[in-house]
């Protein structure tokens, strides 16, 4: 369980989906700007799901400031 918190909450429905998209993450809004997220499967250990999540997370970030939007999401 990895917790994120984005800067601009109108965004946190396109993270939220990006992270869900292919099947093996759960992410749960627990507030307007923040997710309860989980990546599911065969990793060993939390470090790899939490690097994984993180891996994730940055990708949708970087694409996002490629379209012109500026966003952050930091890990709690």
């Amino acid at each position: 369980m990895t917790i994120v918190r984005i800067s601009d909450p109108t965004l946190l429905l396109s993270l939220r989906a990006h992270l869900t998209s292919t099947g093996d993450c759960i992410a749960t809004a627990l507030r307007a700007d923040t997710l309860d997220v989980t990546v599911v499967g065969s990793y060993r250990e939390d470090a790899t799901m939490g690097l994984e999540t993180e891996l994730r997370v940055r990708s949708w970030e970087a694409a996002q400031r490629a379209r012109g939007i500026e966003v952050r999401v930091e890990f709690a």
